[in-house]
């Protein structure tokens, strides 16, 4: 998977990628030409649109070499939602991926600078759950983002016993980003919302699918879990 830029899937069946595609950027773009709008059909231009009112979640499923990956058509924030970039960086697209480990897997979390996402990754760790290096997926934007930019304090984790396949992100962020990365990335609404008694902590989905964010860490989180004993469809 490497030379490709990574997107973390937002959904039940874990990860890929692809090339970040800004499609409403595309379909906003004017004609200069009365005749050529007329000239163009109705249906030609719902069939060129690459997006749906630029709906975030609209994701299409696509193939390239042979691998499967999630290609999200959303559109570009350029940097500009509250505070982004005190929690994001731009993609590295000039990452040296020939230099880039086949694993990186940790069992050591202590190089972890925050606090809050460091006692939150050894909580998975002592579950039995591969932590993923923050500092590789950061570096080569294996980090949870949008193909622009890429989340820069957290970590990934996964669980497979072989039965149930886990699988979590979180990350540092305010309450802004958590609502349009996560909340309506993955199509959440009112209905599946809950708190906890003091309203420290919102969730969105159900226990095996769920967003979270924890007001007093300001860390947003993902989780999902399925049965892979079957397989997934």
């Amino acid at each position: 998977m490497k030379n490709r830029k990574i997107i973390k899937a937002l959904g039940s069946t874990v990860l890929t990628a692809s090339l970040f595609i800004t499609g409403c950027s595309v379909a906003a773009k004017e004609d200069t030409s009365k005749e050529t709008e007329k000239e163009t059909t109705k249906e030609t231009t719902e069939e060129e649109d690459p997006c749906d009112e630029c709906d975030p979640c609209g994701c299409v499923l696509d193939d390239e070499d042979e691998e499967i990956y999630y290609s999200c058509v959303l559109q570009s924030t350029n940097g500009e939602l509250e505070d982004q970039m005190d929690y994001m960086v731009p993609y590295p697209s000039d990452a040296d991926w020939d230099s880039m480990p086949d694993e990186w897997i940790i069992d050591d979390v202590s190089s972890i600078e925050d606090d809050d996402i460091r006692a939150l990754a050894q909580s998975y760790l002592d579950d039995g759950y591969d932590i993923y290096d923050p500092e590789v997926e950061t570096e080569f934007g294996y980090a949870f983002g949008d193909g622009e930019y890429i989340f820069s304090n957290g970590f990934s984790a996964s669980r497979d016993d072989g039965r149930m396949y886990s699988y979590m992100y979180a990350y540092k962020m305010n309450e802004t980003l958590f609502n349009y990365y996560l909340v309506k990335w993955n199509g959440f609404d009112e209905n599946t919302l809950s708190e906890s008694e003091d309203g420290n902590i919102i969730r969105y989905g159900e226990d095996d699918y769920y967003v979270e964010f924890n007001r007093e860490t300001g860390i947003g989180l993902m989780y999902s879990t399925f049965d892979s004993s079957q397989g997934v469809d």
